[in-house]
């Protein structure tokens, strides 16, 4: 036999109440399935769901859309079929490295992604590094846009049904 008084116990104590073996063991498998052990009204132990309050939900829905916007469904575009990403400060490097190639004469760059050698023309390359640029100024936009609307959002199931994924551009795709 186990006792419950606030917790558990082998032996009994003042105010406690006994529970079984069976009973116990079923509530610790419960509490390893994410239910709660707490007390009943009567003083005994029952399983219960934990329930989020409004700002556990605005802030589970908001770090959804933070992962959303860092994922492939967002930063990513096709090159020559290949779908890739370049962050802020590589785009911007890039910018400046081919910038200086067409200053110097050169015609055309060269671009590595993923041990992958790609030959651009730098006119190309601009305008595609610009276009990338707007595409993710555009992103942020619309992922900025999802987190203030949840942060409007008056009841847990509105914000449990808000969908993030809607509004963003399409992905860009460039042939080569």
């Amino acid at each position: 036999m186990k006792y419950w008084k606030q917790g558990f116990y082998d032996e009994y104590q003042e105010g406690s109440v006994e529970i079984t073996e069976e009973y116990y063991n079923q509530l610790l498998a419960g509490q390893s399935n994410g239910l709660l052990i707490v007390e009943s009204k009567d003083g005994y132990p029952i399983l219960v769901e934990y329930e989020y309050d409004i700002e556990e939900v605005r802030k589970m829905k908001m770090s959804e859309i933070q992962i959303f916007d860092k994922s492939t469904n967002v930063n990513s575009f096709d090159l020559l079929g290949k779908s890739m990403w370049l962050d802020k400060s590589t785009r911007v490097g890039l910018f400046n490295s081919i910038s200086i190639e067409k200053e110097a004469g050169k015609t055309d760059t060269v671009l590595w992604y993923d041990a992958i050698k790609y030959i651009i023309p730098i006119s190309d390359a601009l305008s595609m590094l610009n276009e990338i640029e707007m595409y993710a100024l555009n992103c942020y936009n619309v992922t900025q846009s999802h987190i203030a609307a949840v942060r409007s959002l008056q009841t847990i199931e509105e914000i449990e049904n808000y969908d993030y994924t809607v509004g963003y551009p399409v992905k860009l795709s460039f042939p080569g």
